[in-house]
């Protein structure tokens, strides 16, 4: 039996019949093509708009990499890595700028000869709407040197003997009550700046390599005003939170725990098992 028995009609000469691709489009495709695909572009472009104009504020975060900054302060690691420094402007007079290490190994950081003492740190700075995070290479020696306390003072022009030192190394706790909040855990640090969107659910997975390497884990909320608030997560007694979170990061979650300032942070204090999917 012919190949083309019961396909092609052998008898029918019209070319239509059979596509060629080496033969020009007929008139009425080219007609067709020539409308539609202006419009399909002019589609596209305002559906893209569409789309963007939807999408949530990145925010202002900035990641400084193009210069060393260079910070004098007071080591601590409870919860997280910090250096608190004095600043008159700041409340309790206390700034604290949270150490990160560069990539997502912030818990190979090893502090142990400097803890609680005054120190210098270098390292690229990350900051966004007030609050500041410094992001070091992962070996201190690279980065991380001792300073005298009495330095402190003049390096961040004021006068000696008009800080307290204890304050800085276990800051004023001010406590503000309870709350049921609801909003996203995220990572602090690509939140500060270094990622954009940082938050939702494009961002769960590199949110939760940040956490589950030593990155302190924060709670994003909306207040009914519409002005962002984010705090630093902690247990109940105010201890790192626990890899039991790592779920629920970037979901909408709510929980009820207690609001702290310490220094010039908030933290919300509640356990792993308070927070809940929404």
């Amino acid at each position: 039996m012919p190949l083309t028995e019961g396909v092609i009609n052998p008898e029918n000469k019209n070319p239509h019949d059979m596509f060629i691709g080496w033969d020009k489009a007929p008139a009425v495709d080219r007609r067709f093509l020539l409308g539609a695909l202006p419009l399909g572009l002019i589609g596209a472009g305002g559906a893209s708009w569409l789309i963007a104009n939807e999408l949530g504020d990145p925010g202002a975060g900035a990641w400084l990499t193009n210069a060393t900054h260079t910070v004098t302060g007071f080591l601590a690691t409870h919860p997280y890595p910090m250096i608190r420094m004095p600043d008159p402007a700041a409340p309790f007079g206390v700034r604290t700028i949270l150490i990160v290490a560069q990539g997502k190994c912030t818990s190979a950081l090893n502090f142990e000869n400097l803890l609680d003492a005054p120190v210098t740190a270098s390292g690229f700075l990350i900051q966004r709407k007030g609050r500041q995070m410094l992001e070091v290479p992962p070996f201190a020696d690279e980065w991380l040197i001792p300073a005298a306390s009495e330095n402190i003072a003049d390096n961040i022009s004021l006068p000696k003997g008009g800080t307290n030192l204890p304050v800085f190394v276990t800051p004023m706790e001010e406590t503000l009550g309870t709350a049921r909040l609801v909003g996203t855990i995220m990572d602090s640090k690509c939140f500060f700046g270094v990622m954009k969107p940082a938050r939702g659910k494009t961002h769960k997975a590199c949110a939760s390599l940040c956490i589950r390497g030593g990155i302190p884990p924060s709670i994003w909320v909306r207040t009914k005003d519409g002005r962002e608030t984010v705090m630093l997560m902690t247990t109940a007694n105010g201890d790192p939170m626990p890899m039991d979170i790592l779920p629920l990061v970037a979901d909408p979650v709510e929980a009820e725990g207690e609001i702290l300032r310490v220094g010039d942070l908030l933290q919300f204090r509640a356990d792993a098992d308070a927070y809940k999917r929404i």
